[in-house]
């Protein structure tokens, strides 16, 4: 899977993102060909996508927004073909500021929000919580021990 970066990312985070999607595509077996995009938005911007989608009235790490139901509609995709998998927007300074709660540098919080968002590209949600934070376990592991 390819990742299209849209907005304000540093080398070393685009490195370090790349690494980590290429863990998750292999994990999930999903294709070289298919790609999602990364919108980089301020607190505003991304309080008011909050609001709008949500209902919630603050800004937050991450949102994604996919085009396929689950990882099983994504597999039945042929592999050959390029195929969009969605949109995910992350805020900077929220992520900074959880990298100062978590005790993680900035990039890895980013590395575990982009896994976070593409977990809800494929299909994972918050009331499939067990799911989603076993994943997101599981492949930070992977992700952290080889970068």
């Amino acid at each position: 899977m390819k990742i299209v970066f849209n907005g304000y990312f540093y080398k070393n985070e685009k490195l370090k993102v790349t690494q980590a999607v290429k863990i998750f595509s292999e994990n999930f077996k999903i294709s070289r060909n298919f790609h999602f995009t990364v919108h980089s938005l301020n607190e505003s911007e991304s309080k008011k996508l909050n609001q709008k989608t949500f209902n919630k009235n603050k800004p937050t790490d991450v949102l994604s927004f996919p085009l396929y139901n689950d990882i099983e509609a994504i597999n039945q995709l042929d592999k050959s073909m390029y195929e969009d998998m969605g949109d995910m927007f992350i805020c900077r300074n929220v992520i900074k500021k959880n990298a100062e709660i978590y005790d993680k540098d900035f990039v890895e919080e980013l590395q575990y929000i982009v896994i976070h968002g593409l977990l809800h590209l494929i299909g994972y949600s918050h009331e499939k919580n067990d799911k989603l934070k076993t994943y997101e376990s599981k492949l930070m592991k992977k992700i952290w021990n080889e970068s």
